[in-house]
């Protein structure tokens, strides 16, 4: 069988690629040579234009989930459709939340992830290390700068910043360390800071966010951002904000207040991240590649 991947976004083929090539099936470069197609995303104009013409071609496509959240498209106020014959997605909520907004079961399927195998264990270090996680939103916004300065508020802390190369501006934050989410080694360079974390503020809760869950390190996440259009497109303005239990909630007026109480208290919603990371990481499944394999080989 040849199965042609896309652009490996967020690292989440750097495995599957691996598991594709011992188990003997090519990886042509092209997707017009491949039997099957294997895509990060299925809701940009340019994934739609491949699956029409793979489906023209009597040829499968299957999308696999890029991102915590990465189903968000699904939904209001997009209602993108699943045009893949497979959308494998990490978790039961996800899946739970496809089939609520009435998508097909039959096209719906929960693999879990890898990118947790990235992980690695927490290190000790000196100091307590607060990792700023600014959002992402196709370049800077003006939030991420308020934020960084309220940091600078905390006493006796060190403040490491984590951005994405071509998405921030590194001159606004202290200790940056810099990752590409099209770049190899993007996972990797997340897990070295988590490994040395006490606790993560972000403006929203994402992948690195649902990582560092998983690590059982406090997230805390402000609730005062207001989404902004997205390349000129306004319907981001009624996107509704995901928020999970597993996150602590804060404004600007508390935020520093906040993350001192977390870090006192780093405990505090152990048992909510250990729901998260099951039900929105799938980590209950116990071999996420062999069930992806499975989908590929069988679509």
């Amino acid at each position: 069988m040849k199965v042609c991947f896309t652009n490996n976004f967020n690292n989440i083929f750097t495995d599957l690629l691996l598991a594709v090539k011992q188990k003997g099936w090519k990886v042509p470069m092209d997707y017009m040579d491949a039997d099957k197609v294997v895509l990060w995303n299925e809701v940009e104009p340019d994934a739609i234009m491949i699956i029409n013409l793979l489906h023209k071609l009597k040829k499968k496509a299957i999308t696999l989930q890029h991102g915590r959240y990465g189903t968000s498209k699904y939904y209001p106020p997009f209602n993108q459709q699943i045009i893949s014959d497979k959308l494998c997605v990490w978790g039961t909520r996800d899946r739970n939340a496809l089939l609520e907004a009435g998508h097909p079961a039959d096209k719906v399927e929960v693999v879990g992830t890898t990118i947790f195998n990235h992980l690695k264990y927490r290190e000790d270090h000196e100091g307590t290390n607060v990792v700023f996680c600014p959002e992402h939103w196709g370049g800077e916004i003006e939030e991420n700068r308020l934020v960084a300065e309220e940091l600078r508020k905390l006493k006796n802390v060190n403040i490491i910043t984590k951005i994405l190369q071509g998405e921030h501006k590194p001159e606004w934050y202290d200790n940056t360390v810099t990752s590409n989410r099209r770049g190899i080694g993007h996972l990797d360079i997340c897990a070295d800071v988590l490994a040395k974390a006490d606790l993560i503020v972000s403006i929203a809760e994402g992948t690195f966010e649902l990582m560092a869950q998983y690590l059982n390190i406090p997230v805390v996440l402000m609730e005062e951002w207001k989404f902004k259009p997205f390349k000129e497109d306004k319907r981001f303005l009624s996107y509704r904000r995901m928020y999970s239990e597993a996150s602590k909630k804060a404004k600007m007026s508390n935020l520093c207040e906040i993350i001192e109480q977390q870090l006192e208290n780093p405990d505090e919603l152990e048992e909510e991240r250990a729901l998260v990371i099951r039900e929105e990481g799938g980590t209950d499944i116990q071999n996420p590649i062999e069930k992806i394999l499975n989908i590929i080989k069988c679509a």
